[in-house]
């Protein structure tokens, strides 16, 4: 493959040790595959100054041909726009503090309503600073959680010399989201060498939500009341958003935590209606599930393909075919299925790393089996009924 002399020079210390090599381009990092001379070794002498001139991360590989060598020249890397991060997470941070307002029954936004014939739609006429404060038993928790979850994501990415941005924190209405925000993410510029790599990002952001989401859980059962009413054993919480009862459904691990925090709620006289610190937990729940599903190049994806390679692609498309019916129960579904096939362009296998042969390890498939079991108990089939 041509390479620009430009190109060649960056790595011009490690071809003379090359007995063949390639360079490509992998979005915008130029990588370097190449077969070590045989007459060398990690150690020799040459190696090791070229190692410590080049000062980035050097990726050897056993190979049948040889001691292969892989090396990673970052692209250009765009400036981090400090202005948008911010601006995203301030606006995140009023809708989320709104969304937990109406929670808590207040409205700081004055709504009012547009009718157009039968359709009528909410919309703000002022905001009062004040009247968000009734929003942060919801929204500081949350958030938290979110931010944990990327930040988990991001740690990991640079440990490895992953070049990855900052979260991107999406406000949304909360008329329309009783949340007020579709999630977070961060953006991973860089390639990634090596499955172990890609099992560190994938499995960091999960189990950090996963870890603060069961002591708000369990704080926030022990806040949240039994109210009289009709109650179903698949949506047996329920929060109040604008006046109007929201339905939850429950899951594995939630009912061993109702037993343990909230036992009262056993009785099924009547729904639990959550503490807004346990909605939050509930929350982290459903959003760890979420990502955890095994499809593309969601986290549940990145674990998967890193523990079982090219077998992640035949999970990951049961487990999109499993939506279909589970969307009768709950059309949101759908809606994750859609969003998740268009924004991986329809691919439901995980692209290949640079060196995808070495696996993961020991440990790290015994701690991707245990994020295997936390999404089992932290799916819910129905999340949500109005």
């Amino acid at each position: 493959m041509r390479a620009s002399l430009a190109v060649k020079d960056g790595f011009g210390v490690w071809l003379p040790l090359l007995q063949t090599y390639e360079i490509s381009t992998l979005s915008t990092d130029v990588l370097l595959r190449g077969t070590l001379r045989g007459d060398l070794d990690p150690g020799a002498p040459d190696v090791l100054a070229a190692i410590e001139e080049w000062g980035r991360p050097v990726h050897f590989r056993d190979d049948p041909d040889g001691l292969e060598v892989a090396l990673v020249m970052p692209g250009e890397t765009p400036p981090t726009r400090w202005w948008l991060h911010a601006l995203l997470f301030a606006a995140t941070i009023v809708t989320t503090l709104g969304a937990g307002a109406l929670l808590a029954g207040v409205d700081p936004f004055r709504t009012r309503m547009a009718e157009w014939g039968a359709l009528a739609v909410p919309y703000p006429t002022r905001l009062r600073w004040s009247g968000l404060a009734a929003g942060v038993s919801f929204a500081a928790p949350f958030l938290g959680v979110l931010l944990a979850h990327e930040m988990g994501h991001w740690v990991a990415a640079r440990r490895h010399g992953i070049r990855a941005s900052l979260p991107y924190f999406i406000p949304f209405p909360p008329y329309f989201s009783i949340i007020g925000t579709v999630g977070a993410f961060i953006r991973l510029r860089g390639a990634t060498i090596r499955r172990a790599h890609l099992f560190d990002v994938g499995a960091s952001g999960p189990l950090v939500s996963f870890a603060l989401s069961l002591p708000l859980l369990a704080v926030g059962l022990s806040m949240s009341e039994v109210v009289g009413g009709y109650v179903s054993a698949a949506t047996p919480f329920a929060v109040t958003f604008a006046g109007t009862p929201v339905w939850l459904g429950n899951g594995l691990l939630l009912r061993v935590l109702t037993w343990l925090f909230a036992p009262e709620a056993g009785s099924l006289a009547g729904p639990l209606m959550l503490h807004p610190v346990a909605f939050a937990g509930w929350l982290g729940l459903f959003v760890t599930a979420l990502n955890l599903l095994p499809v593309g190049q969601l986290d549940g994806g990145h674990v998967l393909y890193a523990m079982l390679g090219p077998h992640q692609h035949r999970i990951g498309r049961l487990f999109l075919l499993a939506l279909i019916p589970l969307g009768l129960r709950w059309w949101g579904w759908w809606a994750w299925a859609a969003l998740v096939a268009y924004l991986h362009r329809g691919r439901v296998g995980h692209p290949r790393v640079v060196q995808p042969q070495p696996p993961v390890g020991r440990t790290r498939t015994v701690v991707g089996w245990l994020v295997i079991v936390i999404f089992f108990l932290t799916f819910v089939p129905v999340p949500l009924s109005l």
